[in-house]
């Protein structure tokens, strides 16, 4: 059974249940009293369970300590239940994998008959022991009242972001530009006839990042352009008639006498406000909407008349801000940090009055306190105000405030509020998102999170069982599905997106990091250390251990450190230091990064890891060295090996009997052993090598029916003739006929091109495909079974020759937002993109001999923003020129061009650059031009 959904605030409790439940109605041959004992401990860990979402629902200042300390016992009493479970299940079944059939097994088998009975014993009287400690925990829930204290009125906090509205708006830095920005938006076409519907602005942003101050100064600005005004804060937990009574009051609306608008339902404020609004000029700010159904409530009191009305709306999260802007007219806005120069105009003039105020010896204390603020502004502000509260400009003083901001909040009262602000964040999310969120501290400052990575590790740990997607089967799915929550909440920055926007990759903002890391001590969720000795003499059992690790370390730091209990271990850094893997028993996640050093990892000791999930190593050179017997990892779902050229990595022969393993990504130039076809699970295989890979391997390719993901590479170390690699690529051919679940195919063999047509006649295409790159075969021309692929977005094709007809078969693809032509050959006629198809294509990549060759008719590919094009300048006298009718590309905000100047003249090279910049300053939208030439670069053509 898949673990439930775990809790921070719980500990292990929701993964432990479905075990227990495992135990009760799995085939473990208990002792009957024994399953008395686990029914007994499974009702009492509910009813633990229930209570400690009710604390965490609660805010943070309701509970008081005991409640906190009760809460500790009960999170470490679940991991210790959790391990014992685990324990008694991996014992029972290596005795029941280990035992060999025929008489020799029979024998055996007797000969264990009292080893087996006395382990059941022997479980049972732990279970025993944990019933006890259980009902001891109980007892003293029960003798202290706990439950009580849950529900007890609690002092009203100050809301800090009330600053923002009476702030100063000369002594703001970064303001300006923006809200002239969006002024010009909002007022945008007053006077013409369309803009004059209601027009909503969204402002959507990290918490700390201004969005309060921006809708401020706009809402400043722009006081008495309009008959009504109003400004009001909804927050977490919002009292809609609250709010509706403050937009009439605000907006100038009367009361009747006798008239008591308190009493007023929510259905009678909307009526009156839409009424009074019907025919006035309106401007609004609703600050602070944490869901879409609030803003669908409000709205409903905003009539769309035709008086240039105007609403901004803040938020963090982005899917409320999408909501809010529904119609066309409407913009959304995302805020950004502020610049190196901003924040230190910021921070000096708050700090000294002015911006060349800092003294010589406060400089470089004052950079890295900037650095840490990352342009966040609530950062800047709230640290400036602490400094500048300083009774003297102390260097010592300024350097313990700088420390103290990669540690606790708690050292510095007054960053108690910038907390609270971020805090926020945490405190709205359902619990399966607050795991998921503080799982982020394994990671180091500033480290750039893949998110395959991060989704594979909360699956492996059991995080991702929300009800919210309980209809999704697909684990992987939910798992993506609250990563991208995180994403629209903004508790990560994004870093890479593909080509229809899906966030490949974030990080998580120093400040945001650090209140994670304030929770994950005080959940003691996850132990990060820089210094081995941090981790010496700690208090509380390590569950999740990050080592960030630099500098010569001594192996043996760790040996009086109980590690035997912890679930996840990464380290980073550029040390060679790896704990011994002997000291962990119950590890489900291991990541060791060695970004720069030349090392050997031996990993031959790791098979008693019953438990591991994810195992991946990252190696920048030297040898990875993993164990024999690998198949033993029976629970292996991840094996991702990353290390650079030249590297000696030997996968073990018997991976294939690993029947969990999802995801296998190997370096190039690695052999997999035989067969690969038993290997029924895999979802993803990267660095498939067709040159070191045998033919039985490509032939099992077709056997592996559940792969998603397939990355093929080049030929490596090896040479083939035309003849074998003809053979080759006709058998694997055959295979990828038989993938049918294929989301993405890459392909980068570069194989000789008579050898490519074999993947032109694919008989049955992948038809679920969404990203395909066949970069590396140049193929004659543009297969046919392409126009089958309905879901395909994103194409990169290498082709000989391109006609209209094949550009014909690419234009019938209406998903298609990114497509990378690389033609090989000498066209031998002009290609020309018509005015049908094409419609959802944003960016357009082409590599060619000639530019000339390539002409778009009025209304070719209507959403196109980026062109971007290569060409080499040789031979730019004969056939230069421009594209034709790039004039007709209406999108059109961005030319990328990039000349391989290689053995060309520099007159040639410099006229094109001439020609190309002159067509694309006449175009009608003046798209932005980035044109470049590289003397010592060529592309690569047929001759």
């Amino acid at each position: 059974m898949e673990a439930a959904a775990v809790s921070v605030s719980h500990g292990a409790i929701g993964s432990l249940l479905g075990k227990l439940g495992d135990l009760l109605a799995g085939e473990y041959n208990l002792l009957k009293k024994a399953k008395g004992e686990i029914m007994f401990l499974k009702a009492e860990l509910e009813s633990m369970r229930v209570f400690l979402e009710r604390m965490s629902d609660a805010e943070e200042e309701e509970a008081d300590k005991q409640e906190k300390c009760w809460a500790e016992v009960v999170r470490d009493l679940s991991y210790d239940i959790e391990d014992n479970v685990d324990d008694f299940m991996l014992r029972v079944e290596c005795e029941s994998n280990s035992k060999p059939h025929g008489f020799k097994g029979f024998i055996e088998r007797s000969m264990n008959l009292l080893t087996t009975i006395n382990t059941r014993h022997k479980i049972g009287k732990e279970l025993q022991g944990l019933k006890r400690r259980v009902m001891e925990v109980s007892e003293r829930r029960m003798r202290y009242k706990v439950d009580s204290t849950a529900s007890k009125p609690n002092s009203t906090a100050i809301d800090i972001r009330l600053l923002a509205l009476y702030a100063d708006t000369a002594g703001l830095v970064g303001i300006n530009e923006p809200r002239d920005e969006l002024i010009e938006v909002m007022l945008d076409g007053d006077g013409v006839c369309a803009p004059q519907q209601l027009k909503v602005l969204s402002v959507v942003g990290f918490g700390g990042l201004g969005k309060t101050t921006l809708a401020n100064a706009i809402y400043r600005k722009l006081e008495g352009q309009f008959q009504c005004q109003a400004f009001v804060s909804v927050s977490q937990k919002p009292n809609i008639r609250k709010i509706l009574r403050n937009m009439l009051s605000q907006a100038g609306y009367m009361v009747l006498d006798q008239t008591n608008m308190e009493s007023w339902d929510e259905d009678q404020l909307i009526r009156t406000l839409r009424r009074f609004l019907a025919d006035k000029r309106y401007f609004i700010v609703i600050d602070d909407i944490w869901d879409a159904t609030t803003w669908s409530i409000i709205g409903c009191a905003l009539p769309e008349n035709m008086n240039g009305s105007r609403v901004i709306t803040t938020t963090r999260i982005v899917t409320v801000a999408t909501a809010c802007c529904s119609n066309s007219y409407d913009y959304l806005y995302k805020m950004k940090l502020l610049s190196d120069e901003e924040s230190r105009k910021l921070f000096f003039r708050r700090v000294f009055g002015s911006e060349d105020g800092c003294p010589t010896y406060l400089e470089d204390v004052s950079a890295e306190i900037l650095t840490r603020c990352g342009g966040l502004p609530l950062a800047i502000i709230s640290i400036s105000s602490l400094l500048a509260s300083q009774p003297k400009m102390l260097k010592g003083q300024w350097e313990d405030i700088l420390n103290s901001l990669g540690s606790n909040f708690e050292v510095h009262p007054t960053l108690d509020g910038m907390r609270k602000i971020l805090n926020l964040s945490y405190t709205n999310l359902p619990h399966y998102l607050k795991t998921c969120m503080l799982y982020l501290g394994i990671y180091p400052e500033d480290y750039t999170i893949n998110k395959n990575d991060l989704v594979r590790q909360w699956l492996a740990q059991g995080f991702c069982r929300g009800q919210w997607l309980s209809h999704v089967r697909d684990p992987e799915a939910v798992a993506e599905g609250y990563f991208n929550e995180l994403v629209n909440r903004s508790i990560v920055q994004p870093v890479d997106t593909d080509h229809n926007d899906e966030v490949l990759s974030c990080k998580v903002h120093d400040m945001m990091l650090d209140l994670i890391m304030h929770k994950c001590r005080e959940e003691n969720f996850i132990t990060a250390v820089d210094d081995l000795q941090a981790v010496i003499g700690l208090q509380s059992n390590v569950r999740r251990l990050s080592l960030c690790l630099d500098g010569v370390i001594d192996g043996t730091t760790l040996g009086a450190t109980q590690l035997s209990q912890v679930r996840a271990l990464a380290r980073f850094g550029i040390s060679t230091y790896t704990p011994p893997l002997s000291e962990f028993k119950h590890l489900r996640i291991l990541t060791l990064e060695f970004p720069t050093r030349l090392v050997t990892l031996d990993l031959t000791g790791m098979c008693h890891l019953f438990l591991l999930r994810y195992l991946k190593v990252v190696a920048a050179y030297g040898e990875i060295v993993l164990p024999r017997k690998i198949r033993r990892l029976e629970q292996l779902e991840t094996l991702e090996l990353r290390t650079y050229e030249y590297s000696v990595v030997q996968v073990p022969s018997d991976i294939v009997h690993l029947r969990q393993l999802l995801h296998l990504i190997v370096p190039i130039g690695i052999s997999l052993p035989s067969r690969i076809g038993s290997m029924k699970s895999l979802r993803t295989l990267r660095g498939f090598d067709l040159g070191m890979n045998s033919v039985e391997n490509i032939r099992d390719l077709g056997g592996l029916t559940n792969l998603k993901d397939l990355e093929i590479c080049r030929v490596y170390r090896k040479q083939l003739d035309e003849t074998e690699a003809a053979k080759l690529m006709n058998i694997l051919r055959f295979s990828l006929e038989k993938l049918c679940n294929l989301r993405y195919l890459c392909m980068e063999s570069y194989l000789p091109s008579a050898c490519s047509d074999a993947l032109g006649s694919l008989s049955a295409s992948p038809r679920l495909l969404r990203r395909l790159h066949l970069r590396g075969c140049m193929l004659s021309r543009v297969p046919e079974w392409i126009h089958e692929l309905h879901n395909l977005y994103d194409l990169a094709l290498g082709v000989k020759e391109l006609l209209d007809d094949g550009v014909g078969i690419i234009a019938q693809l209406h998903s298609l937002i990114h497509l990378h032509l690389y033609i090989f050959g000498t066209p031998k006629e002009r290609v020309t993109i018509c005015g049908t198809g094409f419609l959802a294509l944003k960016h357009f990549q082409v590599t060619c001999r000639w530019t000339s060759y390539l002409a778009f008719e009025a209304g070719a590919m209507p959403k196109l923003q980026r062109l971007e094009v290569g060409f080499n300048a040789r031979g730019w006298e004969q056939h230069g020129a421009a594209f034709v009718g790039i004039e007709h590309l209406s999108g059109l905000k961005e030319v990328s061009v990039r000349i391989g100047g290689y053995g060309a003249e520099e007159s040639s090279a410099r006229a094109a650059q001439s020609v190309l910049r002159d067509a694309i300053g006449i175009h009608p939208s003046c798209p932005r031009a980035n044109i470049k030439c590289d003397e010592n670069m060529s592309f690569t053509f047929d001759d």
